[in-house]
């Protein structure tokens, strides 16, 4: 069964570096191309000359470019892993021969979020030497952190619906809108108790967000933060391989 798993684990890379991971760095660039002009930010910004404000500026840009790439990545990671094979039947002929829908799916999944990971590492050591000095390793532990986290919702929705990525991105988008709102108005110790409560429901992407700056600057933070993304991104997992395992088709 390993052997047999083993010989798809090229065909997997060949599939995410060849649509996926293209459409990831689409999306990245699009949204960074949005934040800029929102911004005002022009190529002047990498000007080794600029003072602290240029520099802080560029060091936000950057955080944002990371936190997008991770997120995109994440939600493109699972996107039509099983949901497209069900559609167009390849789950049938894939599980015909003696090979488990849940390990391959997995096995799947874990070689995009890794193959992310070297994506990202490889851009920030290059932007670290070029630009301007980052955490290397922070940056591959923030894009794996939303893999595991927003991905592993990613994934479990695609073995529920074709229609996991809207799904996904309106649970993301209201998990960060609820936590601006928290954050950003006075309210009261019963309010903010129902948004904490809510808040454990939907996916933790808040919390990865909010860890961006420690992790690319190479700041201290609490390791307790990053529990809650890693709990919720195991049982998302779980669920999908038992959801997997008892119904390996559609």
């Amino acid at each position: 069964m390993r052997a047999r798993l083993a010989a798809y684990a090229g065909y997997q890379l060949r599939d995410f570096f060849a649509g996926r991971a293209l459409l990831i760095v689409i999306v990245t660039a699009a949204v960074t191309w949005g934040y800029a002009a929102s911004h005002g930010l022009t190529l002047a910004i990498f000007d080794a000359a600029g003072g602290l404000d240029v520099r802080e500026q560029l060091a936000r840009a950057f955080e944002f470019v990371v936190l997008t790439f991770a997120f995109a990545a994440a939600a493109i990671a699972a996107q039509g892993l099983v949901a497209r094979h069900r559609s167009r039947g390849y789950d049938r002929v894939l599980f015909s021969r003696r090979l488990d829908p849940a390990r391959y799916y997995v096995q799947g999944f874990v070689l995009a979020g890794a193959g992310s990971v070297v994506m990202a590492t490889a851009a920030a050591q290059v932007y670290a030497a070029a630009v301007h000095p980052v955490s290397v390793a922070g940056v591959s532990v923030l894009v794996a952190l939303a893999w595991l986290s927003v991905g592993g919702l990613a994934f479990l929705l695609s073995t529920l619906t074709p229609f996991h990525v809207p799904l996904l991105a309106a649970l993301v988008g209201a998990d960060l809108a609820l936590d601006r709102f928290a954050s950003g108005v006075p309210t009261s110790p019963f309010v903010r108790m129902v948004v904490a409560g809510v808040q454990y429901v939907l996916p933790p992407a808040h919390v990865v967000a909010r860890l961006r700056e420690p992790l690319i600057r190479g700041l201290s933070f609490d390791p307790r933060a990053v529990a809650w993304p890693i709990g919720f991104g195991i049982l998302c997992l779980i669920l999908a391989v038992v959801l997997l395992r008892r119904q390996p088709g559609s």
